[in-house]
């Protein structure tokens, strides 16, 4: 354990408060300590390392591109386990951790992440046909339906409504109980090894339940020549060897299918929430997308090869996953001493470039506080001052995936529906899970 005087200089309190206030009000008390002890302090969160925010370009730049061997990201996850399993990317490092990225990273970019515009559509349109005009519409439960149906059939390849209809039930029947505001502090209390060995606690049968639904369907597929599989992730899975020419054992492909599903949906849909908070009240902003959107398809339905041309909106989505933090930081867990922006950290540290810090620093970001999309089009950010996916070795596998999905549901919803925010609505952001998401889901009131 790092002793205090080998660390930056951070609240005194005890570490339960200091636990109690993070877990509560994370983003205020960022910022309040950083107004206090600027661009780099240590936090004491009870039950973990020292924990040492960094919103300097210097330092957040030295530790995204660190050594991986030395920094290591998965062992601070390793809570996560319960969930995604111990063959995740999320909790794996070194060159374990590399060897699952070179086996999911292909579908998730390029071509094959293109050839998922119709089904990404096809789910923005069957929510929004259930909306009425003057209805009161919590944004954020619609974008999770969209973003966990689209996963699904991405990543498993679904196309019966029956089978679907049963991986939704179960992944949400999951969730309902890891989105909670403390989980922060229900980690260190609760002894989750024990929880995973139980047979009678609610999380483990619902993941039991939906253990039971993958490793079935794995099995089936596995049975099919590789050509009838279809295109989807975890026909490559099935199709991809290790280096020795071994293929994925089934738990691998369970804890990759897993990775995705979860981590793909629920942090798009907070994102998208967050657009929708932040747009909708700005007419302005409305009416550019829409004279774009114009512009690029003439009036027709839009096309997946015009997407790219919707440079715009991209600058808005850029702009509200700048102004509306999903996750207040990264971490990095030191293994040997390393230097960042001239200052050397001893083992046993987690390093923390703080995304949420550095997205509101005003050499960066003229302004901060002001919504202004443009500032994507007259710049270009580098991956250390523009990272609400992460960054460096550990930079998220679905960030090309997330982006893309979100042009496709915002471009088509913002075409088709008028929506406008309830007199007096005030969208504050509150800790769901490990994410910061809207406390009231993003309330819209759909007009047309």
């Amino acid at each position: 354990m790092a002793r205090r005087a080998d660390l930056p200089p951070g609240p005194s309190s005890p570490a339960v408060w200091q636990l109690l206030r993070y877990t509560v009000r994370p983003l205020p008390y960022l910022e309040k300590c950083a107004r206090k002890y600027g661009d780099q302090f240590t936090l004491r969160n009870a039950g973990y390392p020292p924990l040492v925010l960094l919103s300097s370009s210097e330092s957040v730049k030295d530790v995204l591109r660190g050594d991986p061997h030395v920094l290591h990201s998965g062992e601070g996850n390793e809570f996560l386990n319960a969930i995604v399993g111990r063959n995740s990317v999320l909790v794996l490092d070194d060159e374990p951790h590399q060897r699952q990225r070179r086996i999911l990273l292909p579908p998730l970019k390029g071509e094959r992440m293109r050839s998922f515009f119709d089904a990404m559509q096809a789910a923005t349109f069957e929510q929004m046909n259930a909306w009425s005009p003057g209805q009161v519409v919590s944004m954020l439960e619609p974008m999770q339906d969209i973003t966990l149906q689209v996963m699904l059939k991405v990543v498993l390849g679904l196309s019966s409504p029956a089978q679907l209809a049963d991986f939704v039930g179960k992944v949400k029947h999951v969730l309902e109980l890891v989105r909670g505001r403390y989980g922060l502090i229900l980690i260190k209390v609760l002894p989750f090894k024990q929880i995973q060995k139980s047979r009678w606690l609610p999380f483990d049968q619902r993941m039991r339940e939906l253990n039971a639904l993958l490793y079935a369907l794995i099995e089936e597929k596995r049975r099919l020549p590789a050509e009838a599989r279809g295109e989807n992730i975890l026909a490559d899975l099935l199709a991809a060897t290790h280096q020795d020419g071994q293929p994925l054992s089934d738990e691998e492909v369970r804890d990759a299918l897993v990775t995705l599903i979860f981590a793909g949906h629920d942090t798009t849909s907070i994102a998208l929430a967050w657009f929708l908070e932040q747009v909708i009240p700005r007419p302005d902003v409305v009416e550019q997308i829409d004279a774009e959107y114009r512009k690029v398809t003439g009036g027709d339905p839009l096309r997946a090869e015009q997407l790219p041309q919707l440079t715009y909106l991209d600058a808005v989505i850029r702009e509200s996953l700048r102004v509306r933090t999903l996750f207040p930081f990264v971490v990095r867990l030191t293994k040997a001493p390393f230097t960042a922006a001239g200052r050397e950290y001893p083992p046993g540290v987690l390093l923390c470039p703080s995304i949420h810090l550095v997205h509101h620093r005003e050499d960066l970001y003229p302004d901060p506080s002001r919504f202004r999309p443009e500032r994507f089009l007259e710049r270009s950010y580098s991956g250390h001052e523009w990272f609400p996916f992460g960054g460096g070795s550990r930079i998220c596998l679905g960030m090309a995936f997330a982006l893309y999905e979100m042009k496709v549901v915002l471009s088509t919803l913002l075409a088709t529906r008028r929506l406008a925010r309830p007199k007096g609505a005030n969208s504050y952001p509150l800790r769901q899970g490990l994410a910061i998401a809207p406390h009231d889901g993003a309330r819209m009131t759909v007009l047309s």
